[in-house]
Order: C-alpha cells, then sequence, then structure tokens
C-alpha cells in the first residue's frame, strides 16, 4: 500500500464531513469512500477526492454559491457608483490608524471570552463586575475569590486563566493570529502590491509565521502550502474549516488599503481568501473588506454594510443572513435578544462539522454585523457587543472595532482604550515580534494613499 494512502484516506473524511454544510449526506458519502478505499489503490482514492470536490451543491439547497471569481463578480456593482474620499492626508492617515487600533483592542478585549457561549460570558463579566461591558474585563484582586471561582464553575476557571487580559495587567497587544494576519497581509502588499497572488500570499505567511501560531483554515492553508500544493487545493485538501471566518480575520489590511475603493478590496480578498476558504467562507473576506473600504467614504457602518451586500452573491446564504440581520437589529430592540434569534438560526438551525462549532462564517459575522448595529457609532458599546455576545469574541470584536476605527478615526477611540496599549503590539512572526501600532499604520497608509478613490 502507498504511504501516502493513509493521509488521503483521512483527509477525504475530512473533505465529506465538510460537505455536510453543502446539503450532502455524510453517511452516504462515508459509505462510498469505503467502497473505492477496499481497492487499496492510492490513484483510485486520489480520482475519488477530486470527483467529490466536483460536485455540486445537493439540490435540497435553494442556494448558487460559486467559489470561482468570475461567477463571484459578475453581479458586482460598477466600480465607479460608489462614494469616493474627501478627506485630506492626514485624516486618511487617521483612519487608517484607527483601523489598526481598533482591530488590536477589539481582539484583546474579545480574547479571553473566546468559544463562549453568551450565558457563560454574562457569568464571567458579571462575576468580575464587568457586565456590560464598556472597558476591559476587571481583575479579581482577591485570590481566594478567584481560586474559589476556578473549582466552582466553567466562567469561573475561564476568568482565572484570563486574569492577565484584565485591566492593568497587560502593557501591550498580545500575540494572537486575528493580529498576527494584519502584519502578514501588510508585508504581503508591501512586497507584490495590490495584485498579489494567493500563492505569493501563502509563500509569505510560510516564511514569517510559526505553525503553533496558525488555526483552522489558516493552519491548513499553510501546512498545504508546505507541501507544495496550490490555491484552490490548499482551501479544500483535508480542510475542515473550509467555511470558517478564517478570510473575514485575514481581510483587514485589503479594505485598509483601498479606502472608499470597494472593488480593489473585493479582489485583494478574494486572492487571500481562495487559499483557505470555498463559498460562504470566501464571501466573508470580501464582504468585510469591501465594507472597510466603503467606510472610508462617509463614516456610516449602516450605509457601508448595503454596499458590501452588493458584493455578495444574490443567492448565497451570506447575502441572506446580512439581509436578515440587518432587518432583526430593526426590528428588535434589545441586542440580547436579537442575538438569541442569531444563535436558533446560525448556530442550532445550520447543519455543519464539528469542526466549525465555533467559528462558522454565518454565525460569527451575523454576531458583527449586530455588534455594529446595535453600537450605534459609539466604539466601546460595539466591540462589548461583539465580545458580550459570545463565539469566536476575539474575531467578531477585532473585526468589529477595526471597522469603527476606520469609521471614525483613531482619534475618536477613548483613551482608556488606546493607553494600555502603549502603542505595542507583540507576534511571533520572523523580525517582527514587537512592533509600534502606528508604524503599522503609517506603512498601511502608504500603499492606501496610492490605492484611495479621491473626490478630486
Amino acid at each position: 500500500m502507498h504511504p501516502l494512502f493513509e493521509i488521503v484516506r483521512l483527509a477525504i473524511e475530512t473533505d465529506i464531513n465538510s460537505m455536510i454544510d453543502e446539503g450532502h449526506d455524510a453517511p452516504t458519502l462515508l459509505g462510498e469512500l469505503a467502497q473505492v478505499a477496499q481497492k487499496r489503490s492510492l490513484d483510485a482514492l486520489l480520482a475519488f477526492q477530486q470527483e467529490l470536490w466536483a460536485r455540486p451543491l445537493s439540490p435540497s439547497l435553494p442556494y448558487d454559491e460559486p467559489s470561482d471569481w468570475e461567477a463571484i463578480s459578475k453581479t458586482f456593482p460598477p466600480e465607479d457608483s460608489h462614494a469616493r474620499f474627501s478627506g485630506d492626508e492626514a485624516q486618511l492617515a487617521d483612519r487608517v490608524h484607527g483601523g489598526w487600533l481598533g482591530r488590536v483592542i477589539g481582539c484583546q478585549l474579545g480574547k479571553p471570552m473566546e468559544c463562549a457561549w453568551p450565558d457563560e460570558c454574562k457569568k464571567a463579566l458579571q462575576a468580575c463586575d464587568s457586565w456590560p461591558l464598556l472597558d476591559y474585563m476587571n481583575p479579581i484582586s482577591d485570590p481566594q475569590r478567584l481560586a474559589q471561582l476556578k473549582e466552582e464553575s466553567p466562567h469561573g476557571r475561564r476568568l482565572h486563566r484570563w486574569q492577565w487580559l484584565a485591566k492593568g495587567q497587560f502593557s501591550c497587544g498580545v500575540v494572537d493570529d486575528d493580529t498576527t494576519y494584519s502584519m502578514v497581509g501588510l508585508r504581503v502588499l508591501e512586497k507584490y502590491g495590490t495584485e498579489f497572488t494567493t500563492d505569493q500570499y501563502i509563500a509569505e505567511l510560510a516564511a514569517l509565521a510559526p505553525r503553533s501560531q496558525l488555526y483552522s483554515s489558516g493552519l491548513n492553508m499553510f501546512v498545504r502550502g508546505l507541501w507544495g500544493m496550490k490555491a484552490p487545493y490548499t482551501a479544500i485538501f483535508g480542510n475542515p474549516c473550509r467555511q470558517s471566518l478564517g478570510a473575514m480575520i485575514r481581510c483587514d489590511p485589503f479594505g485598509w488599503a483601498a479606502p472608499a475603493n470597494p472593488a480593489s478590496a473585493a479582489r485583494m480578498a478574494f486572492q487571500d481568501a481562495r487559499g483557505s476558504q470555498t463559498r460562504n467562507g470566501i464571501y466573508g473576506g470580501i464582504f468585510f473588506a469591501v465594507l472597510l473600504a466603503d467606510a472610508f467614504a462617509h463614516g456610516d457602518v449602516a450605509r457601508a454594510i448595503q454596499t458590501a451586500r452588493q458584493y455578495m452573491p444574490p443567492r448565497s446564504r451570506f447575502a441572506e443572513m446580512v439581509d436578515f440581520t440587518v432587518r432583526l437589529c430593526a426590528e428588535e430592540a434589545d441586542w440580547e435578544q436579537a442575538n438569541a434569534q442569531i444563535y436558533q438560526r446560525y448556530h442550532h438551525g445550520l447543519k455543519r462539522s464539528e469542526a466549525v462549532i465555533w467559528n462558522h462564517i454565518l454565525p460569527n459575522a451575523a454576531i458583527t454585523l449586530m455588534s455594529l448595529l446595535y453600537g450605534d457609532g459609539d466604539f466601546g458599546r460595539t466591540i462589548g457587543i461583539a465580545t458580550m455576545a459570545g463565539m469566536d469574541t476575539d474575531c467578531t470584536a477585532a473585526t468589529a472595532g477595526s471597522i469603527m476605527g476606520v469609521s471614525e478615526g483613531a482619534k475618536a477611540i477613548p483613551r482608556h482604550w488606546q493607553e494600555p496599549l502603549h502603542d505595542a503590539l507583540c507576534s511571533q512572526l520572523v523580525d517582527l515580534h514587537v512592533v509600534k501600532i502606528s508604524d503599522m499604520a503609517s506603512r498601511t497608509c502608504a500603499i492606501a494613499k496610492r490605492n484611495c478613490r479621491y473626490a478630486s
């Protein structure tokens, strides 16, 4: 038997479980795999895997969700149909800086509640007198109280584990893949420009990032790239998270680098996303990159959401989710009630593999949109809601913070959010262990100036 036989067989099992999200029946496909595996032929396995990759969505799903650029982009609005940036270079720099700060702050705030359900978030934040969350969570100064909480409950153990990210306990933006990807994205733009390819992005990621700092679909892309695979195979070979939020958490630099230029942001986000995602996972990267790009022009988050919606395949589940969430937030006065309905539809009601219980694009994107709409222009309230809502909170709060930072500018972000970071961001990337957030913003702005659609 070929030494790669078992590796490929296990990868196909992962592929099949991922196809649950596409309306397919996993037991039926696993039965087909078992029959092919009985031949003990690697060539037969690989042929079966390629045939699986080409299978369309189940006829039971009333959606049209392409993963190729030609089909995705055919319904895009005209490039010149969007508002232009009317500010000066100082204002542009402030907005780009705001995006970077917002992402780092949101990630830092959301990290302690990552992968928690709403009830656990509420109990944990109430236990440290931080509900509602309007600042970094309060530390628990009494060690006996903290030890008691650790023994009593899951949320107490969470608080014990994350005390180092409570207010007054940190002095920089800490290492996290949500900010690591922003730094990688910037390096890609500096090295290859806005016309970079997917394989160039993967090569740069492999050159800069340690394997230990990558997760889910990003890790799959990294490993498959090291194997010598090219996109889109890096997104589909053995990837259990092909419709996760992987592209959503990487897309910010492409929005920051395209002020008032949604078409450019969409193209860059697609080139990145196709390395690790398919279908709605790709749409998530395009959507939030376009939203960021459009927000530069006018700072109106609700308007930017509608612009980004125009870039979604009209019969996709992502487009349906945007419409549902916007309508829900307009009709429901209380964000917690709206959040419960999002969970009902996109957590309990969404068929998917166990690998994307926490990080599927649809519920997390819906939570991010909900936080923006209920945040009502308030930076702290927006990222607070994104965190209190639960699920992949460092990701949702980082994206929401970035959008608010671009919309309002760095100067509008209250000092109590900025000062604890001391303008420092840490990573484990090669030669980028501690950087100034302001330097990252300045370098990004140099690209943004060249790619901005100015009013004059």
